[in-house]
């Protein structure tokens, strides 16, 4: 029961970093729009990757950083009880952030920008939206695995520090969709619906099932660098 608290509380925890990590793309694009807006989108895709830093440094409990364990190894019974826990602890985190967020800057334009973020999120008005809005997701599930994957395999070292904020910049600013970052812009906009749900449900999904790209090309890599 004890490992399961923990599990839940680090859970929060990780909502609350990947919540801040959203909070500075945010801030960024604020800080940095109309003919500077590219190069906002360009800080605030890298700022991004304080939230998952912070989660592999302290070694937090993150849905999207667990989940592709599962593909490289036979996990323990009481693994597979936690990824739903660290879920909604993560849920809970993000949701929470997004709302203390909302709260307080509902009244300016750094609202707006939450707004956009949210509201690019939502839009299913074609089976091509659905569409999109997987192979995004599958492909955020992917960086997010290969980002930690580096930054474990070369912890608090240059190359693997770099690694992790590369594959962050490259799912944050082409707009693939991670579900606990999208738990915070929703909840910074009060963007509670069947939309809402209809696209964590998706999100969550399919970032569960592009670590599996990551586990077989890592596989590769090291059977190639073996011979």
């Amino acid at each position: 029961m004890k490992k399961y608290l923990l599990s839940f509380v680090k859970g929060i925890l990780a909502g609350l970093a990947i919540g801040l990590g959203g909070f500075l793309y945010i801030l960024m694009t604020f800080l940095f729009h109309d003919d500077l807006a590219e190069l906002g989108k360009i800080l605030g895709s890298i700022v991004f990757s304080v939230g998952l830093f912070i989660v592999c440094t302290f070694s937090l409990h993150l849905y999207t950083g667990k989940i592709g364990l599962i593909y490289e190894e036979k996990q323990t019974k009481e693994f597979y009880i936690c990824l739903p826990i660290m879920l909604i602890g993560n849920a809970i985190g993000a949701f929470g952030l997004g709302y203390i967020c909302f709260f307080i800057f509902r009244n300016t334009d750094v609202y707006n920008y939450a707004l956009s973020a949210a509201s690019s999120r939502l839009v299913f008005n074609t089976v091509f939206d659905y569409l999109t809005t997987m192979i995004k997701a599958f492909l955020c599930g992917l960086c997010v695995y290969l980002a930690v994957k580096s930054f474990n395999s070369d912890r608090l070292r240059p190359i693997g520090i770099t690694l992790l904020v590369f594959f962050v910049f490259v799912f944050v600013y082409c707009g693939f969709q991670h579900c606990i970052a999208n738990m915070f812009y929703f909840g910074m906009t009060n963007a509670i619906n069947w939309y809402t749900l209809i696209n964590l449900l998706l999100v969550i999904l399919f970032n569960s099932l592009g670590p599996v790209t990551g586990v077989l090309f890592t596989k590769l890599i090291k059977k190639v660098t073996a011979k």
